[in-house]
């Protein structure tokens, strides 16, 4: 049944998650630290020649740093959840009964649903018929108490909904979702699902029903879900809603407007914080995440863009059985002055821009369909270099050690020759330049690549174990 389904796809993710985390980890403060802020976009200068790094010295740094990344995350550092998600995995998903837990919601769910009528649609096989409902669906309404007891979960009435269970020491463990705040109610998701199919000998024809449902969901402006093991937190997400950037009932794309945080947090010290991602309709997105321990940020990404020509389209149509993009004009959607940026333990910085991302990506499709013409190809090529700004920085410096670009490149097989392209480091005088293949090649990375294939093995360990 479709209600168990989500049910107990909501409680393995708990332990997936838990038994497959893969985190980065936290880098030493440097001896000089920047004012600069990961997230603050850079002017680049070019470096003098005092100033500016070798290829070599570039490569000998990197290593360096990545070297630090992987000794700053063992995997023993998760083994305690590994161990944990694994138990929880084996024994309350693959051998605990979830029909009992299935059938109370979807109880809740059809007492949620207002009739709108039915309707049919024909084919030249048969017939489709719908049971069309309408539902409002209200977190509280499914606040209860699930207790694990001898492979079935006991409900008992609650204000929160929990699962209860022990782990593999016998220590109680609480799974909690929880929610507070102001509300609006927001059309997001449409269900369909099979509920019967007949014959019909008289018309020789086949017969299939489904209920659809359209669901209104009462959003709440925070939404938080924990697990606990004899008390003590293990993990924490939480969820932030602006409400007051919010139009009630369908959220349109081209129209409304939604700002969202979120973190996540672990009890070995590394939190995942997603900060007042903002949309904008048809006129701006921004986006900043970072990755921390103990206090300390390790890695930080920064994304923004203006956007323009977003088609008129409802959230709850991506999940209508019979949507099409192609229903949507989307000829005139694109982002500008799109930006982003990578800090990695405050040693390395990526970032990039692009002016207009649909010119960029045209310029590409039409430099590979006249892959065959030399001076065509390298025009757009030109072209698409033209629209970015790639540049790579060290320790917060504003000096630009090296930019990112793309270049063309004569290839020839079974007789035939064709241009292709591919990313580039160019260094400080703007003379020499490194293919990515070359710079980044497995003699000069060989221990760095040795390093982390072993750390993956570490990983992996832990989860199979």
């Amino acid at each position: 049944m479709i209600m168990t389904k989500y049910f107990k796809v909501g409680f393995a993710a708990i332990a997936l998650s838990l038994s497959t985390l893969n985190f980065v980890a936290c880098g030493d403060d440097d001896d000089s630290p920047s004012t600069q802020q990961p997230t603050d976009p850079v002017d680049p200068v070019t470096p003098d020649k005092d100033d500016a790094m070798s290829a070599d010295e570039q490569k000998e740094y990197m290593q360096q740093v990545a070297q630090e990344f992987m000794n700053l995350t063992p995997a023993s550092d998760f083994k305690d959840m590994a161990e944990l998600g694994k138990y929880i995995d084996k024994t309350y998903l693959r051998k605990y009964e979830w029909d009992d837990v299935g059938e109370w919601a979807k109880n809740i769910f059809k007492a949620s649903r207002e009739s709108l009528g039915d309707t049919e649609k024909r084919t030249s096989w048969g017939s489709y018929v719908y049971h069309n409902y309408k539902a409002l669906l209200i977190a509280s309404n499914f606040y209860s108490h699930f207790t694990a007891n001898n492979g079935r979960w006991i409900r008992e009435d609650a204000d929160d909904l929990q699962f209860i269970f022990t782990e593999q020491k016998g220590l109680p463990c609480v799974l909690k979702l929880v929610t507070s705040g102001n509300t609006k109610d927001l059309v997001l998701v449409n269900f369909k699902d099979h509920v019967d199919d007949d014959y019909d000998y008289n018309t020789h024809s086949y017969i299939d029903y489904y209920d659809k449902t359209k669901c209104t969901i009462r959003v709440p402006e925070n939404i938080e879900l924990s697990l606990t093991v004899a008390g003590s937190p293990v993990l924490k997400t939480t969820v932030k809603i602006d409400l007051s950037s919010v139009t009630p009932d369908e959220f349109n794309l081209a129209e409304d407007n939604l700002v969202v945080s979120t973190s996540v947090d672990l009890a070995n010290g590394y939190k995942a914080d997603v900060s007042n991602v903002t949309y904008q309709a048809n006129a701006k997105v921004i986006a900043q995440a970072t990755v921390s321990k103990n206090g300390t940020s390790l890695v930080t990404v920064s994304v923004s863009s203006d956007i323009s020509g977003i088609p008129s389209v409802n959230v709850s149509a991506f999940t209508d059985s019979d949507f099409d993009p192609d229903d949507y004009n989307t000829d005139k959607a694109n982002a500008k002055n799109a930006y982003a940026k990578i800090d990695v333990l405050g040693k390395i910085q990526v970032q990039g821009k692009c002016s207009d991302v649909r010119k960029f990506a045209d310029y590409l499709k039409k430099a590979d369909d006249a892959n065959e013409e030399e001076s065509e190809f390298k025009s757009y090529i030109n072209q698409a270099n033209g629209l970015i700004d790639f540049n790579l920085f060290y320790n917060n410096s504003a000096v630009k050690q090296a930019t990112i670009k793309l270049e063309p490149f004569q290839k020839s097989s079974w007789n035939r020759t064709k241009w292709e392209f591919e990313p580039i480091m160019v260094f400080f005088d703007g003379s020499s330049y490194s293919t990515f293949k070359a710079f980044f090649n497995s003699d000069d990375f060989e221990s760095v690549i040795n390093q982390f294939e072993d750390l993956l093995d570490d990983y992996k360990d832990l989860v199979d174990r």
